[in-house]
C-alpha cells in the first residue's frame, strides 16, 4: 500500500516541484520512503510514497527498466510474484530486487497490456514509456485500490487520492449530479464527489499519448447465462463446495505473504472469522476487534471466543460515541466520501490501533457479502430467480406501477431495462432517497427529481446483463456501482493509518469458481452463504458458523445524546447556507422534530443525519486540500 502521483505534459515543462504538493498529501499512505523521477524530456514526473511491505531494502520507487525506457509507480500487491520472478530470471531478465512491483514492471515492459493476464492482486499502477511518450494507468479488477485522474490545462494528473489532485490545483467543486446518483443508488462507474476528478473504473486502464486520453476495460465480471444452470445435478454440489474451499484457502494463503507481522480484522461474523481460521493455519496472526462497550452491537466477546477457538492472539479496540465525533473529520478526510453511519469512524480507529501495534498488513472480510450474496436484499433477488411465478408477478406489478404512478426516472429505467428493480436499489429509495428529498435545496431538488441515475449504469454494463438471471444482474450492478464507489472506501481508511488491507474474497481465482455456482446453491435451509458455512465454517465455533448475518455496525450516533448534539451543531453552522445540496430552513425544522423524539427512535434517522453533516465537513476538507499548496481561493 503506497501513494502514487504522476503528471504528464507533452510540451515538456515539468520538474520535481510538479508533484511535491501531492506527495505531502500522500505521505500517510506511504510513510517509509519517498521518491521522484523526472523524464529527461520533462514530459512526465512520477512520484511515490512507500509503505515497505515486501523487500523493505530493495523496492524503492519510482523504478525503471535497465534501458531506462519505462518507469513505474505502483500501489498495492501483486500476488504470485515470487514464481513470476523466478521465471523472469530464467529468461535472463535482470530482476534486481524482491519487490513485487519490479516483477510487474518487467512483465509490462515485455508484454504490454497482455501482462495483465498474469498480474493478480489488489493494485493500481502507472507506467510511463519515455520512448513512445505514452502513459498507461491500471486499476485492479474489483477496484480495491483507488486511482484518480484529472486535467489541468495541458497537464494530465493521476494520483491515489482526490486530495492529492486538489493539492496540484484541481478545483474542489462538488459534482452535484454524482451526489444525486449516490442518493438514488450509487455514483457512476468513473464518478467522484469532485466534478473535475474522475476515477479509473475497476478492471480498466487509461492510456494517454499525443492522440489523447482513452479508458477501456481489460476485465469484467462475467456471470454465466441463465440457460447454463438448469440440468446441473445436485450431486455436483459437493464437488463444487470442495472447489470453493480450495480456491478460498489459496486466496487467503496468497495474502499471508508479507515480510513482517500479519493482522486480521475480526468481527463476530462469518466472513472475517473464516479468513482468520485459514490464515492461522500457516501464519502467526493477531486478530483485532472493535468493541462498542455497553451496546447490543458489541461483538467483541464473540470475536474473542472465535480467536481462542482458532488459537490466535486477540486485541480489543474500544470505541465510544465520543470517539465518533472526534474522529469524524479525519475519517472523511481519509475516505474522501460522505459517511452514512458511524462504523466508518470505528474502522478508521481500528486501523489506527493495528498500525500502533506495529502491523503494516491486515486481512479483512470485505467482499464476502458481495461475492457470496450475503446481503438480505440479494436474498430477495435470489428468490425471484428461483421462483418463475414470483418473478412474473413482480414484473407485472412493476409494469403497472410505472404506467400509472409518478415513479422516479431511475426506477422507471430499471423496470424498462431489467423487468424488475434490484432489491438493494428499492431499499436505497425507501431508506435514503425518499426521506432526504424534502430536505434538499430547490435547485438540487430539481436535479434530483430529473436525474436518471440508472441509464449510464445500464449502458456501462452492456452485454454483461443480457441473458443473466435477476440475481446475477443485481449482483453485477451492485459490484460495479455501490461496492466500488462506497463500500471499498474502507481501503482508504486503513491506508491513511499506514496499513495495507488485503481482501481474500476479491481473489480472481476464487471469484471464478464462485461465479459458476448455480443460484439454488447460494443458500441452504433459509440461510445465506452456504458456500462458506459448509466449507470453512467447519473450522469455526458453531455460534459463528450457524449464526445469522452480522454486518459490522457501530451504534447510531443519533441514539447517543452527546453525539447527537455534536452532529446537530455541525448542521447548525453557517456553512449549511452555502451547501449545494440542502435547504437550511428545512434541515433545521427537521432537526427540531428529531430533538423531540426519544433517543431510540432517532436511530432510524442516523443515515440522513450523517450524510448532511458529512457534506458540510467534507466540503471544508476538499476546500482546504485545494488551498493548502497554493494559498489561493477555491470554489466549493
Amino acid at each position: 500500500m503506497c501513494g502514487i502521483v504522476v503528471v504528464v505534459d507533452l510540451d515538456g515543462s515539468l520538474g520535481p516541484d510538479s508533484v511535491a504538493p501531492a506527495l505531502r498529501v500522500l505521505r500517510p499512505r506511504g510513510p517509509d520512503g519517498e521518491g521522484v523521477w523526472v523524464s529527461p524530456t520533462g514530459r512526465a514526473v512520477l512520484g511515490h510514497t512507500r509503505l515497505a511491505v515486501n523487500d523493505p531494502d530493495g523496492g524503492a520507487q519510482p523504478m525503471g527498466t535497465p534501458d531506462g525506457e519505462q518507469w513505474l509507480v505502483a500501489n498495492g500487491e501483486f500476488y504470485g510474484h515470487r514464481a513470476l520472478r523466478d521465471r523472469l530470471r530464467r529468461l535472463g531478465v535482470p530482476v534486481r530486487s524482491g519487490s513485487d512491483s519490479e516483477v510487474a514492471l518487467h512483465l509490462f515492459h515485455a508484454h504490454g497490456e497482455r501482462a495483465l493476464d498474469e498480474l493478480r492482486g489488489e493494485f493500481a499502477f502507472v507506467v510511463w514509456d519515455e520512448r513512445r511518450g505514452e502513459l498507461t494507468a491500471v486499476r485492479d479488477r474489483f477496484g480495491v485500490k483507488p486511482l484518480y485522474h484529472a486535467r489541468l490545462g495541458r497537464r494530465l494528473l493521476i494520483a491515489s487520492e482526490i486530495k492529492a489532485l486538489l493539492a496540484l490545483g484541481v478545483s474542489p467543486e462538488w459534482d452535484t449530479a454524482a451526489f444525486a446518483d449516490h442518493l438514488h443508488l450509487a455514483m457512476g462507474p468513473d464518478a467522484t464527489p469532485v466534478r473535475a476528478v474522475r476515477q479509473i473504473p475497476p478492471g480498466c486502464l487509461l492510456r494517454a499519448d499525443a492522440g489523447g486520453v482513452h479508458v477501456h476495460r481489460y476485465w469484467d465480471i462475467d456471470y454465466p447465462h441463465a440457460d447454463e444452470f438448469p440440468g446441473i445435478p445436485e450431486e455436483d454440489r459437493f464437488a463444487h463446495l470442495e472447489a470453493v474451499e480450495a480456491a478460498f484457502s489459496r486466496a487467503v494463503h496468497r495474502r499471508t505473504d508479507v515480510d513482517g507481522p500479519l493482522a486480521c480484522h475480526l468481527s463476530g461474523g462469518l466472513d472475517s472469522s473464516s479468513i482468520l481460521a485459514l490464515a492461522a493455519r500457516s501464519r502467526d496472526v493477531t486478530a483485532f476487534t472493535v468493541a462498542f462497550d455497553g451496546s447490543g452491537l458489541d461483538e467483541s466477546a464473540l470475536a474473542r471466543r472465535t480467536a481462542d477457538h482458532v488459537g490466535v492472539r486477540h486485541q480489543v479496540v474500544h470505541h465510544s460515541p465520543d470517539d465518533h465525533i472526534t474522529g469524524l473529520v479525519d475519517t472523511l478526510r481519509a475516505g474522501e466520501m460522505v459517511q452514512e453511519n458511524a462504523h466508518g469512524v470505528a474502522r478508521f480507529a481500528h486501523a489506527g490501533a493495528i498500525a500502533a501495534s506495529g502491523h503494516r498488513v491486515a486481512l479483512a472480510g470485505e467482499g464476502g457479502d458481495e461475492v457470496l450474496a450475503g446481503y438480505p436484499q440479494l436474498a430477495k433477488d435470489l428468490a425471484l430467480t428461483l421462483d418463475p411465478a414470483r418473478l412474473a408477478r413482480t414484473r407485472s406489478a412493476y409494469a403497472k406501477l410505472t404506467a400509472t404512478a409518478d415513479v422516479p426516472h431511475h426506477l422507471r429505467t430499471l423496470v424498462t431495462g431489467l423487468g424488475f428493480v434490484p432489491s438493494w436499489i428499492v431499499e436505497r429509495h425507501a431508506a435514503v432517497a425518499r426521506p432526504i428529498a424534502p430536505l434538499l435545496s430547490p435547485e438540487f431538488a430539481r436535479l434530483f427529481r430529473e436525474r436518471d441515475s440508472a441509464t449510464a449504469l445500464l449502458a456501462d454494463a452492456g452485454e454483461r446483463l443480457v441473458g443473466r438471471t435477476p440475481f446475477h444482474r443485481s449482483l453485477y450492478l451492485f459490484a460495479r456501482s455501490r461496492l466500488a464507489n462506497y463500500i471499498l472506501i474502507a481501503e482508504r481508511l486503513d491506508a491513511a493509518q499506514g496499513v495495507e488491507v488485503r481482501l481474500p474474497f476479491f481473489d480472481e481465482e476464487f471469484f471464478d469458481v464462485v461465479r459458476r455456482t448455480p443460484p439454488q446453491w447460494y443458500a441452504h435451509d433459509g440461510r445465506s452463504k452456504h458456500l462458506l458455512r459448509a466449507t470453512v465454517g467447519r473450522r469455526l465455533p458453531a455460534e459463528v458458523r450457524d449464526g445469522s448475518k452480522r454486518g459490522f455496525f457501530a451504534p447510531p450516533s443519533a441514539a447517543d445524546e452527546a453525539a447527537f448534539a455534536a452532529l446537530c451543531d455541525v448542521l447548525d453552522r453557517p456553512a449549511l447556507d452555502d451547501s449545494p445540496f440542502f435547504d437550511r430552513p428545512a434541515v433545521l425544522a427537521w432537526l427540531g422534530r428529531l430533538r423531540a423524539l426519544p433517543a431510540a427512535r432517532r436511530a432510524v434517522h442516523d443515515p440522513i443525519l450523517q450524510m448532511i453533516a458529512g457534506t458540510i465537513l467534507l466540503t471544508d476538507v476538499f476546500r482546504q486540500a485545494g488551498l493548502a499548496a497554493h494559498g489561493r481561493s477555491a470554489r466549493v
